[in-house]
């Protein structure tokens, strides 16, 4: 039987290059390689393709993780011809950040008409832009932290202060509203600290969202599905090494402790999940995500984000908690690449409905 063959696209412009290199590294050693082939597909910092040469795995790992070809100037651009010379079945978008996980990758691929991992154009932009995230989960009544939510273009930074302190306090975070792994995240105690947190969180975008302090607990709860059937199976609780779970603490330092299962009462756990599901359904997400929760001293739960495209390094979450649930890597990659092409039959479906409804 001909293997489906797997296109892996990774690197990106974005802030989180480097993190989904290391995330393609942990797909390719994770596929079932009698099911599948793949073909490598880095989308480099200067907006050109590098494409990888079928070394021992052991070779081609280390080159994809630690040798950065990134800059090479390339006139090569992604296309469709691409997909169909290489013959590639379905895409893995393993791109964490702008123009991978935002929904723009996503609408190239549905251009192209080919199956891919992972949500949707829309799904994939709501969930990547923590404004219109938010909206839509407090349209569900899921608990979030209290915000304010400015633009670069028409903010008067005497007045955010005022309204900071009024309807936030101190302290708060400080965030680009679309960005990935803490980039440009900043905790901030004072005024002073406020209006320099906003100058550098606008250098990633020029939307920012000040957000309340939640005190207490830091946990990540893994979600699998399609459409129909979305499961949540792991609960697991982040100790950041650092004062909190910034990029440093997440990809560079070796402290940061992730305990799975969460060492939580069962009754917190279940609420975790049910309400992962719900931010999940609520954006009409598609294949995976990691929904992040902080749970406080009373034990209140709220939610903090959903990464529609979550990491998958040796030390993400995702596929450590797929793990806890007593299955392996490789078949978690074969669930991932099902529900794509159920997506793609689910849409080929209605595209025949809609052409029977018109010769009627």
């Amino acid at each position: 039987m001909k293997k489906i063959k797997v296109g892996i696209i990774f690197g990106g412009e974005s802030t989180e290059h480097e993190v989904s290199r290391r995330s393609a590294v942990h797909v390719i050693a994770s596929l079932d390689k009698l099911k599948y082939d793949f073909e490598l597909i880095e989308l480099t910092k200067t907006g050109g393709l590098n494409f990888y040469a079928p070394n021992s795995m052991d070779i081609l790992c280390n080159e994809i993780a630690n040798i950065d070809n990134s800059l090479k100037k390339t006139s090569v651009i992604l296309s469709k011809a691409i997909f169909d010379n290489n013959e590639i079945d379905v895409v893995f978008p393993v791109i964490h950040g702008t123009g991978g996980e935002d929904g723009v990758l996503q609408g190239f691929l549905e251009m192209c008409g080919i199956p891919y991992i992972g949500s949707g154009v829309l799904s994939s932009a709501i969930g990547f832009d923590k404004v219109i995230s938010k909206i839509m989960f407090s349209h569900e009544n899921i608990p979030q932290a209290d915000y304010l939510c400015i633009s670069t273009e028409n903010t008067e930074l005497g007045k955010l202060r005022d309204e900071v302190k009024e309807k936030l306090g101190y302290p708060v975070f400080v965030k680009p509203a679309n960005g990935g792994s803490s980039v440009g995240i900043y905790k901030v105690r004072d005024e002073v600290s406020l209006c320099v947190a906003v100058e550098k969180a606008a250098y990633y975008d020029r939307k920012i969202i000040i957000e309340a302090f939640v005190p207490g607990r830091e946990f990540e709860c893994a979600v699998i599905g399609g459409f129909k059937n979305v499961e949540a199976f792991g609960v697991g609780e982040i100790i950041p090494c650092n004062e909190f779970y910034d990029y440093n603490a997440k990809y560079v330092d070796e402290d940061s402790i992730g305990i799975i299962p969460a060492p939580i009462d069962e009754n917190k756990i279940e609420e975790i999940k049910k309400l992962a599901v719900k931010a999940f359904k609520a954006i009409d997400g598609y294949g995976l995500a990691r929904v992040d929760f902080f749970m406080t001293d009373e034990g209140r739960v709220v939610l903090n984000e959903i990464n529609t495209m979550p990491g998958f390094t040796s030390i993400s979450m995702y596929p450590k908690l797929w793990a806890a649930f007593g299955k392996g890597k490789a078949e978690l990659m074969t669930k991932l690449i099902e529900l794509a092409f159920q997506r793609k039959e689910n849409y080929k479906f209605l595209k025949e409905y809609r052409e029977e409804s018109t010769d009627v």
